[in-house]
């Protein structure tokens, strides 16, 4: 990638003066004032201070031009003594600059730069600690001393009547040995005339090198050294907050406008993130970490969210590294309240919770505080009173929110995980919505894309989808309702299924969990929901899913299930649920007839269904015929009366599964030794499953001879 696609920052200092965005020009005109007006005939030093980051160098370019614009006769003369190590080479390479600005002087220049060039020479074949060979070398090559020379040079100085602006940077980057060296070279030619050195650095860490250096009080030392000094006043806030917005605008550039949620960035903003961009290295810091970590993840995560937490792993890595092993704390809903509240664990995740405050180190921690209470409503639920119910969750989820843990993970793995579904496509079925056949296509093509949990990516997306109703316009909603009796047969994906004892069920759950949502969005008027589900009916072609969603609705009337009573909310009238009783039936029966209805993998909950509305002759019949022709399919009868259980006992770290062939359902169906028969036939012709599920068939049937109430004890 290039640092344009990344949109990457330097830490280089502006030049430009109409960049200023932070008010340090105006400061810069004032301090080459002081300079240009003031005069220094036996040499000055001034400082700048400021921490780093501040805008030192900013300053220090912006000086630069205002004293070009206010006296062009000055000279300027920039030293970095970080390029140099050792007092000799500090030395040798300052009077080597100094030379070279003077050789273009006319009249005195050439003589002070010849003068200046010896004492370069000297300090280049003799170390500097051997201060007598020094003197030595220059009386031999000169025929005078040290202070004699140097004597020379300020009386030239003088007689040129030119000033010099020597601007040294980044002392606060040397160690405590070489700052001692610089400030040594500084005293000992810091009374030429004419001369002026501006010294910038951050005040407190270079007095700390001196006192770990020297021994000796490091702010004292300075005072020493320093006649003028200047302390870099701090950037304008709202010009902080201009130069960070306009940063991220470009990095979230391509965000949708719909996805623009202005009011809960600036509460982000104004609540943490702008207490940690003091200067503006630390906006570039977090600018250019925004601009690498959000390719990975752009589309998928809420804009406003992935700031604040690569705020505080910019700024606060502990605090970011706590949230990110500590999940349980953060996403979804607190579920510890109300009747079944449980203090003591209550009080263990509000402790854990302070204690992450308490670890900040940039800012105080209510900051830290405030921040997470804006992106995490379970730290409200666990610090306050303010519960959530997972009727949010739903608008956490569209809203791509850190909070939501189906996305929480993404936010700190820099990329979508191979076994979700990205936001883009399941927006891409959204906009597919408007017609039904649009919608068919796109989902079937879900149908067959696999993750890498190994179920499709349709399985998630029919319980995202449900987060995005509330925006559709009536004829969408219809449109997956619709869809949905169509093509639901085909839908039905075995992987899609979940196992285990907390199982949430398959893709006819899911079916059903849509539609019952899209049909409660639609309307409250309850014939006009029933309309909408009658022509879908008639109109459809899935019978499996038809029964199923017609036998869910019955139970909401007391039938088929335990439980007897009528739900106040159904969510259509019962005369209307047995009219669509009497559709799916029709339609089983007309497709018996065509002998378009096949026996498949889904058949059994279709047959279950079918027995609720009709005689059990007409269902064998119908096995019969399709075993005559395919004897294989009485696999697919096989694996439909499989029933799956879970124990678990003391000794066990996972459940143990226990499978069951239900052979007194099936003989309701089918005769057993016809059954048999046909099992017998296909064993040889079978895979090696195939042919345990035959021998769990013939093991059951066994037992269910030998003891026919076998199966009404589990």
């Amino acid at each position: 990638m290039t640092t344009e696609e990344y949109n990457l920052s330097s830490d280089k200092p502006l030049n430009d003066i109409e960049q200023d965005v932070l008010g340090y020009s105006k400061f810069a005109t004032n301090l080459a004032r002081c300079i240009t007006a003031g005069t220094f005939d036996d040499g000055i030093v001034f400082s700048l201070y400021a921490e780093w980051g501040a805008g030192k160098s900013t300053t220090l370019s912006f000086l630069e031009s205002e004293i070009k614009n206010q006296a062009p006769d000055i000279e300027i003369l920039h030293f970095n003594p970080w390029w140099f190590s050792g007092e000799d080479a500090l030395l040798k390479s300052f009077f080597t600059q100094l030379r070279a600005l003077f050789s273009n002087w006319q009249s005195k220049g050439k003589s002070i730069a010849k003068k200046l060039g010896v004492i370069s020479e000297v300090l280049a074949k003799a170390p500097i600690a051997e201060a007598k060979a020094v003197d030595a070398l220059i009386k031999k090559l000169l025929g005078t001393d040290l202070n004699q020379l140097k004597k020379e040079i300020e009386l030239l100085l003088r007689q040129e009547q030119k000033k010099i602006v020597v601007i040294i940077d980044d002392i606060d980057r040397l160690t405590g040995e070489e700052v001692k060296q610089l400030f040594k070279l500084v005293k000992a030619v810091a009374n030429f005339p004419n001369i002026a050195y501006l010294l910038a650095f951050d005040r407190k860490v270079v007095a700390s090198s001196i006192e770990k250096s020297l021994n000796v009080n490091g702010s004292d030392y300075i005072e020493k050294i320093v006649q003028v000094p200047f302390e870099l006043p701090p950037p304008d806030p709202s010009g902080l907050t201009d130069l960070f917005i306009s940063k991220i605008n470009y990095i979230f550039r391509n965000v949708p406008e719909k996805e623009h949620d202005q009011t809960h960035f600036v509460n982000i903003y104004h609540d943490g993130i702008k207490y940690f961009l003091k200067t503006p290295r630390d906006v570039i810091r977090l600018s250019n970490s925004l601009s690498i970590t959000y390719k990975g993840v752009e589309g998928e995560v809420n804009f406003c969210d992935f700031t604040a937490i690569e705020t505080l792993r910019v700024f606060e890595p502990k605090i970011y590294d706590f949230i990110r092993r500590n999940e349980y704390l953060f996403s979804g809903v607190e579920r510890n309240y109300g009747y079944s509240r449980d203090d003591k664990q209550l009080e263990l995740k509000r402790n854990k919770l302070n204690t992450l405050f308490e670890m900040a180190e940039k800012v105080p921690s209510k900051v830290i505080k405030d921040l997470l209470l804006r992106i995490f409503p379970k730290v409200s639920s666990i610090t306050g009173n303010i519960m959530y119910g997972s009727d949010h969750s739903p608008y956490w989820r569209k809203g791509k929110h850190i909070c939501a843990p189906e996305l929480f993970n993404v936010y700190f793995q820099f990329s979508l995980p191979s076994s979700i579904v990205s936001s883009n496509e399941v927006e891409a079925v959204v906009e597919a919505t408007s017609t039904q056949s649009d919608l068919e296509k796109v989902i079937l093509k879900l149908s067959i894309e696999v993750l890498a949990n190994n179920r499709t990516k349709l399985s998630s997306v029919l319980e995202r989808l449900v987060d995005y109703l509330a925006d559709l316009e009536k004829q969408q909603v219809i449109n997956i309702i619709n869809m949905i009796f169509n093509i639901g047969d085909k839908l039905l994906i075995e992987s899609d299924e979940s196992e285990g004892m907390l199982a949430f069920g398959g893709n006819n759950l899911r079916l059903g969990r849509l539609m019952f949502s899209g049909i409660k969005q639609l309307t409250n008027d309850k014939a006009e929901r029933f309309n909408v589900l009658k022509a879908a009916f008639e109109n459809g072609e899935g019978i499996v899913t038809m029964a199923d969603q017609a036998t869910i609705l019955g139970q909401e009337h007391g039938k088929y299930s335990y439980d007897e009573g009528v739900r106040d909310d159904s969510l259509i009238e019962l005369k209307h649920q047995e009219r669509l009783e009497q559709i799916v039936l029709s339609r089983i029966r007309a497709d018996v007839n065509a002998g378009l209805l096949e026996l498949n993998n889904n058949s059994v909950n279709l047959i279950y269904d079918w027995a609720r509305w009709a005689d059990n002759e007409e269902i064998t019949l119908w096995l019969k015929e399709q075993l005559r022709k395919e004897p294989m399919k009485i696999l697919f009868l096989l694996k439909g009366f499989c029933t799956k259980s879970y124990s678990h006992s003391g000794n066990d770290r996972i459940a143990r599964k226990n499978e069951r062939l239900n052979v007194k359902n099936l003989s309701e169906f089918l005769d057993i030794e016809e059954a048999k028969e046909i099992a017998t036939g296909i064993f040889e012709h079978t895979d090696e499953l195939d042919k345990e599920l035959i021998k769990l068939f013939f093991s059951e049937c066994d037992l269910f001879e030998s003891d026919p109430n076998t199966f009404d004890r589990h």
